[in-house]
């Protein structure tokens, strides 16, 4: 019996259900379910490597199809590594009734993909590096500056996008801080959200 499907939801359960109706079926018919013939028992061994998959933690999200004939189970489809197509193979060897598996299961790339993740971090890791760099520059900066030294000051870096925060004592602190900001080194632009403190 060949199942061209993924596990899915409403395969396990249909599954679960086959295997409450698998396991009792050799009380009905009055024996051990290996012992059957043909295509009966066929069908009942396909039903339990299939149950065997599904349940397995590992195997659940592939796609792997059996087809068993005398016996002979043969697996195709795509798992995820080798020790999963190994895993496969030994549980449907390990079957009551199984006389020989035909493993061709391949191994899906995702070499690819791991790639991607893998450079897709080290560009958000080398950024944030960046960031870090340009907002230690534009504090130190600010701090050298005699009219800007003793104020309270917040930079935050984003992408080379330098944000100021805080309060200043005048419109001319305020845009000293912002000049200061740009010319630091790395930074792209400057978004001066600073406020002018209130006299009391």
């Amino acid at each position: 019996m060949k199942h061209h499907h993924p596990k899915t939801q409403r395969n396990i359960l249909v599954t679960a259900i086959a295997t409450a109706a698998l396991g009792a079926a050799p009380a009905f018919a009055g024996g051990d379910a290996t012992d059957w013939e043909g295509e009966m028992k066929d069908a009942w061994l396909d039903g339990k490597i299939e149950t065997s998959y599904t349940l397995n933690r590992y195997l659940n999200p592939f796609e792997i199809d059996t087809d068993v004939e005398n016996g002979v189970v043969m697996l195709s489809g795509t798992v995820e590594s080798e020790i999963d197509r190994d895993l496969a193979e030994e549980i449907a060897r390990g079957t009551d009734g199984v006389r020989e598996v035909k493993n061709e299961l391949l191994v899906a790339e995702r070499e690819g993909d791991w790639e991607r993740e893998s450079a897709s971090a080290v560009d958000a890791f080398e950024q944030n590096f960046t960031d870090a760099t340009t907002t230690a520059r534009v504090k130190f900066a600010l701090l050298a500056n005699d009219s800007t030294e003793g104020l309270s000051i917040d930079v935050d870096t984003d992408g080379g996008v330098v944000t100021l925060s805080g309060e200043v004592e005048s419109d001319q602190a305020m845009e000293l801080a912002e000049r200061i900001a740009s010319n630091a080194e790395g930074v792209q632009s400057v978004e001066n959200r600073l406020q002018v403190a209130s006299s009391s």
